[in-house]
């Protein structure tokens, strides 16, 4: 449950960690248009040039690739030369899943992280019947074993330019594809990473399609939240050991929140990240909010036993509490840390109906629940 928690707070701070205009309009939404601000892919005759960006530093170049057919092929030498496609991969992080299954090809992953909380069934199969190594934590991967699985790359983030964990398998010859999506500024901007996954495995194609669907489906279920009457007022979140971080005005959040035609407080607010409150600053500020989200337990009797305080929130009163907990297994493995990245679409209709129950008949939500 620690885990679990922490997962979820870290989670947290990932997701309120991008910027958002609350001012945008449906015709911002644009098809053919790049969301994500990370990364470029450039096709030639002879090969195709990605480039990820540092989101520490504008404008500076955190890694370069060079992705061929033929290992023959002439590349220019600022960069990683990679055979593709990439037939054995090690996925450090959960949310490279969906993207790699959506184009069918989630059977290169021979090893990732932290299995016991994985959701996909698919991946857990593969760790049964063996193809799939479980390599320990991902900020601290087995190196024996990772060398051992003789990838033909590594799929992971970093967090400062000194990444010893990464360093070690480079240096072993093993390349990082360094993968950025959760510094992106925006809900779709995050999900076209898809086109960065299905560059490696020759497939820009069937990801172009993917994601064009799902900034039309995206851009369609913000038009019929646009049609509501009201604006719900919204709070997110939970105290955490005395500490409730609320997404900022400019986040991630707040923009799913502003699309489905809610409310929040901290609307007007500039912060890209998110704004760290108190319990007692949030019934100030959000008591009388109408619906809550992201909650972390299941029932209203387990919120009030964590504090007693939840009680007199009035969307508490009102039993109008939410979780993201709607896809788990029976070992803690939570499909909206792994899938929801990459259908920004679903969350929104999600948040509508939870929002206007009657702008969408006949709709069930995926990844949010109500609690019971």
């Amino acid at each position: 449950m620690r885990r679990t928690l922490l997962f979820w707070l870290s989670s947290l701070l990932i997701l309120t960690a991008c910027h958002t205009n609350n001012g945008q309009t449906a015709g911002d939404i644009q098809p053919g248009k790049q969301y994500a601000k990370g990364f470029t892919i450039t096709n030639t005759q002879h090969y195709t040039t990605v480039i990820v960006f540092n989101p520490w530093k504008s404008n500076e170049i955190y890694a370069k690739y060079y992705l061929v057919r033929n290992n023959s092929t002439a590349v220019p030498k600022d960069g990683i030369k990679v055979k593709i496609p990439v037939k054995r991969l090690v996925a450090n992080s959960a949310t490279y899943f969906e993207p790699l299954r959506e184009i069918g090809s989630l059977d290169v992953i021979v090893g990732t992280c932290s299995t016991r909380y994985i959701y996909s069934p698919e991946i857990l199969s593969g760790v049964k019947s063996g193809h799939i190594k479980d390599l320990g934590d991902s900020n601290n991967l087995n190196v024996e074993q990772t060398l051992a699985l003789k990838p033909e790359g590594i799929m992971t983030t970093s967090y400062n330019a000194d990444d010893i964990n990464v360093k070690r398998f480079t240096q072993s010859g093993i390349p990082a594809f360094y993968n950025f999506e959760w510094m992106e500024e925006t809900p779709l901007g995050r999900a076209e990473w898809i086109k960065f996954i299905a560059a490696f495995e020759d497939k820009q194609d069937v990801a172009n399609k993917l994601f064009a669907d799902i900034v039309k489906n995206y851009q369609e279920a913000k038009s019929v939240a646009a049609k509501a009457k009201d604006a719900p007022s919204i709070l997110v979140g939970e105290d955490f050991r005395g500490s409730w971080s609320m997404p900022g005005g400019r986040s991630f959040n707040a923009r799913l929140i502003y699309d489905a035609k809610g409310s929040y407080y901290f609307a007007s607010d500039t912060t890209t990240g998110s704004i760290n409150s108190t319990i007692e600053k949030a019934l100030v500020q959000f008591g009388k909010a109408q619906i809550w989200i992201a909650a972390q337990e299941n029932t209203l009797h387990d919120l009030q036993a964590k504090n007693p305080q939840y009680t007199l929130f009035t969307a508490f009163k009102n039993r109008q509490v939410y979780n993201w907990n709607n896809r788990m297994n029976g070992t803690g493995g939570n499909d909206y840390w792994e899938s929801a990245v990459s259908h920004p679409d679903i969350l929104l209709k999600d948040l509508i109906k939870t929002l206007h129950p009657t702008l969408l008949p006949g709709y069930k939500p995926v990844y949010l629940k109500k609690l019971s």
